[in-house]
């Protein structure tokens, strides 16, 4: 097996043994009961659309000790979070640089939010479904996902990747290679369906460290 370990911390945060199975849950879990043997858990931030928060965040968090959060993402350029002086200066109509901002702003906000419910980890990944708010351009979509990645990165994240599908990866980034590790999404049932996917659906680029399948609650498999 393979430990994956960003930096010199000794916190046992987003840290995945390959071959062990851990589980993911957010806001719609909040009465679940949750598995506390699995070897590591992903918790949302994000009460399913960037700028919330997760009700049961802390709650949640607290049942991991290896713990990984996520959060939703999206760009929609109506939305009253557009801010077209921070971080970037954006000239009038430039909805690449508004992009950035809108993702850079929203990442912080995800940030500051696990800080106050106490849910710290060195790994964050980025959810990318088209059930959220996209642009037909796709390279405004690719700025907005690049500010929430640097937003994160300079507030100490270790490592940022991306949860998605090659479909929907294609969809909403035109096939993008950022390079960041995937954590890829399926309908499969077992560990063993999902292990099978490990290889040949790295949609960023990046490498796939984790295969999403089914159980009482979403379960992930350590590639």
């Amino acid at each position: 097996s393979s430990v994956v370990l960003f930096g010199s911390s000794a916190m046992a945060q987003g840290i995945y043994s390959s071959g062990t199975v851990g589980t993911d849950v957010s806001w719609p879990n909040c009465n679940a009961r949750l598995n506390t043997g699995a070897s590591f858990g992903i918790v949302g931030v994000t009460d399913g659309l960037g700028y919330s928060t997760n009700p049961c965040l802390t709650s949640e968090a607290s049942h991991f000790s290896n713990l990984g959060l996520y959060v939703n993402t999206g760009w929609n350029s109506s939305s009253s979070h557009v801010n077209s002086t921070s971080p970037r200066v954006c000239a009038t109509g430039d909805n690449n640089c508004l992009a950035y901002n809108y993702g850079y702003d929203a990442g912080l906000y995800a940030y500051n939010a696990a800080t106050t419910a106490g849910a710290h980890s060195t790994t964050w990944w980025l959810d990318v479904e088209t059930n959220n708010t996209w642009s037909n351009d796709t390279v405004q979509n690719q700025n907005s996902l690049q500010g929430e990645t640097d937003a994160l990165r300079v507030s100490g994240v270790a490592m940022v990747g991306v949860y998605s599908t090659t479909a929907q990866w294609q969809s909403i980034t035109n096939g993008w290679q950022n390079r960041l590790p995937n954590w890829g999404a399926t309908t499969w049932t077992t560990a063993k369906q999902a292990a099978k996917y490990c290889t040949g659906h790295d949609f960023t680029g990046g490498g796939t460290w984790l295969i999403q399948f089914k159980g009482k609650l979403d379960q992930d498999y350590a590639c």
